[in-house]
This record gives C-alpha cells, sequence and structure tokens, in this order.
C-alpha cells in the first residue's frame, strides 16, 4: 500500500474516534456526570492535539520541480502571394 493512503487512513481514523470521544464528553455533560467547563476544555485539547497530530503526518505535499519553458524564439514573417486558384501560399 502506499505510504500517503496509509496516513490519510490513519487521519480518518484519528478524526473519527476524536468526534466519537467529544459526543461522549457532550452527552456526559448534558447528564450531568461531567462538569461542562471539563467537557469544554476536553473537547477543545482534542481539537488541538488532532491538528497536531494530522498536520504532522500529512504536512504539505512536496513541491514538484519546475519545468524549464522554452525560450519564444521570434519568426520571420512570412509574406503570403496570390497564385493561381485565388489561394494565398
Amino acid at each position: 500500500m502506499n505510504w500517503e493512503l496509509i496516513k490519510h487512513k490513519f487521519c480518518r481514523l484519528v478524526v473519527t474516534a476524536s468526534l466519537l470521544l467529544g459526543g461522549v464528553m457532550v452527552s456526559a455533560a448534558a447528564s450531568g456526570t461531567m462538569p461542562l467547563w471539563a467537557a469544554l476544555l476536553g473537547l477543545f485539547a482534542a481539537v488541538v492535539m488532532l491538528n497536531a497530530a494530522c498536520g504532522i503526518l500529512l504536512g504539505t505535499p512536496a513541491a514538484e520541480p519546475r519545468r524549464a519553458v522554452p525560450a519564444r524564439t521570434s519568426r520571420p514573417a512570412v509574406q503570403l502571394c496570390v497564385v493561381r486558384g485565388g489561394h494565398a501560399a
């Protein structure tokens, strides 16, 4: 398998796990078994850690080397003449 594909799948797994954990913390805060400030702090920490982990794993793609563009050569203007049949040659 491709290393890039593995990193993307792992990041998707981490995102899904953090969303499930966030849902558990919100429902725990709603039911009163967890203080609201702790749930908000936990959600903030999860977002920061998720951003750091996936930012390090995925990073920025390597820039492709720029290809040299060939220089434009100026071509001399061609004079067209009308020949037999009325078409330019």
